[in-house]
């Protein structure tokens, strides 16, 4: 009698494993040996490590509760919904599949970025519809992270409609805090004031009122070296600047989440002749909830804050309306 109970217990636990159970199955074009890593993207914490042969890779293991993972090796990496399943990940071309949610939310996720940045309207209903479908997994969680860069009021809105579980995800809660700090240095609010240590290109510390609340209407441009939409952005920058640069009116360029390094090297080979901050590393997002770049800010002549998140032609067009104002 105890054999019996003992082998119906053991039965349930396989069964119970089974049910959990995940497999990736990788492929990476690479080095044979390059090591490849599945984090836990909320924990910050390594699960497993393998190895790259004849251009394969593969994991396998149990998973009780779905959690956003990622598989790679620095930053070459594919994020994923981990879940009991298979799944097939393709570093190469940095997608996942197999798993139920992983499928919703890149489904998700493809029509989101069909939409033009213009069609802001568009991508708020379909994430809005994600989101109040899904408000205790996952795949609502992600969608309503990528709202946060399209509709703040509408993400502060489903914010509140989600699971106390999913309010502490760490890309929702991150995005919550980046939003809470814009609306507080939102237009018509007066700059923060913040130092970066060793931030002029000479070494020496640099503080953001050396150049904003001085008298002239200045532009900060977040940015790195590493960023390619933010070098797409430097044309209509320069064209401002060129333009409207004087008495009245500068540019400064300031440089997150970078290696000075690379910064400079950067600088090296770009046209970029306004005034530079480096090294602010997290500063402007700790300060200012600058989640994602790049991120324009045009301060007035006394600092108060003008307008955030203008793009391309609208960079000129706002500069030009705010001096214009004043002739």
């Amino acid at each position: 009698m105890k054999r019996i109970l003992f082998l119906l217990a053991l039965a349930a636990v396989l069964l119970s494993c089974g049910r959990n159970a995940y497999t990736i199955n990788g492929i990476f074009t690479t080095d044979d040996g390059t090591e490849v890593y599945l984090i836990d993207t909320d924990r910050a914490d390594t699960l497993a490590k393998t190895e790259v042969r004849d251009g394969r890779f593969s994991f396998a293991g149990n998973v009780k509760d779905p959690f956003y993972a990622y598989v790679g090796c620095g930053r070459t990496r594919v994020h994923m919904i981990l879940e009991p399943g298979t799944f097939t990940v393709d570093i190469d071309e940095r997608v996942a599949s197999g798993g139920p949610m992983e499928d919703a939310y890149m489904a998700f996720h493809r029509q989101f970025y069909q939409y033009k940045r213009e069609q802001r309207a568009e991508k708020a209903a379909l994430a809005d519809s994600v989101v109040r479908a899904n408000p205790d997994n996952l795949v609502g969680a992600l969608a309503l992270e990528d709202l946060a860069y399209v509709d703040t009021s509408l993400f502060m809105t489903l914010y509140r409609q989600m699971s106390d579980r999913m309010r502490e995800f760490r890309l929702v809660r991150n995005a919550f805090k980046a939003i809470d700090l814009q609306n507080r240095t939102a237009p018509g609010r007066m700059f923060t004031d913040f130092t970066v240590l060793g931030g002029h290109p000479d070494g020496s510390d640099v503080k953001l009122s050396d150049y904003v609340g001085r008298g002239k209407y200045i532009l900060l441009d977040h940015w790195a070296s590493w960023c390619g939409p933010c070098k797409a952005e430097m044309p209509y920058i320069k064209k401002t600047w060129e333009s409207f640069a004087g008495q009245r009116f500068d540019v400064v360029s300031i440089a997150v989440s970078d290696k000075r390094a690379d910064t400079e090297k950067a600088l090296s080979q770009l046209d970029m002749p306004w005034h530079q901050i480096l090294d602010a590393q997290k500063i402007p997002a700790e300060i200012y909830g600058v989640s994602a770049i790049p991120h324009l800010i045009l301060f007035g002549p006394d600092g108060t804050i003008l307008a955030r998140g203008v793009r391309g032609e609208e960079i000129y067009a706002t500069v030009a309306e705010y001096l214009n104002k004043q002739e």
